[in-house]
């Protein structure tokens, strides 16, 4: 029955039903929204309370940094745009290091020349260089097929790898640059023994 066809007396009664809430519960929905905020809050506190307990804990372990010659001599290949994803230790894909910064992402170009890499603002030195593979996943960063370009190094007596992420398509001249590098500097080694 459509309330156009209804009698004057008979929608009334429909009209104060439908007018009619329940009591108001803002006060329930404000707390509950509180708490989750409150929770929220917690969690972000907690997780950066733990990642300045992490550096704090490999700070002492892993040397300082080093520096980027200020001519470190022309590209091997032409520099790729990307972004450096973390370093880790070699001995697992998720084993993030956070020391001295190594735990930062950041956009930048992956410069390969004849003195070291330059992986957006991270300079590795030829001498520290180990291995350059393509991988799917480093620092909980999991990326599917051929995502990630990752560079072994040694700093410190530490083994670590480093992640960055560019144009899959040119990866294939970066590792034949950073293999280069390395194989050249283990002959020059070999020859000095």
């Amino acid at each position: 029955m459509s309330p156009g066809s209804m009698s004057p007396s008979q929608v009334g009664p429909l009209l104060l039903a439908a007018v009619r809430r329940p009591p108001s519960r803002l006060g329930e929905h404000l707390l509950l929204t509180l708490v989750v905020l409150a929770g929220a809050v917690l969690c972000l506190a907690a997780m950066a309370w733990g990642w300045r307990r992490r550096a704090r804990r490999q700070e002492p372990m892993l040397a300082p940094l080093p520096q980027a010659p200020g001519h470190p001599g022309a590209p091997l290949v032409a520099p790729m745009d990307g972004v450096y994803i973390g370093t880790v230790g070699a001995d697992g894909w998720q084993d993030r290091i956070v020391a001295r910064g190594l735990g930062r992402r950041a956009g930048g170009d992956l410069v390969v020349t004849a003195a070291g890499i330059d992986l957006a603002g991270l300079w590795l030195p030829r001498a520290g260089l180990r291995s350059a593979r393509v991988d799917d996943a480093l620092a909980g960063k999991v990326m599917p097929g051929a995502g990630l370009l990752v560079v072994g190094w040694e700093h410190g007596g530490m083994l670590l790898e480093s992640g960055f992420r560019g144009r899959a398509s040119r990866y294939p001249e970066v590792l034949d640059a950073v293999g280069g590098l390395i194989s050249t500097h283990q002959s020059a080694a070999q020859e000095v023994l």
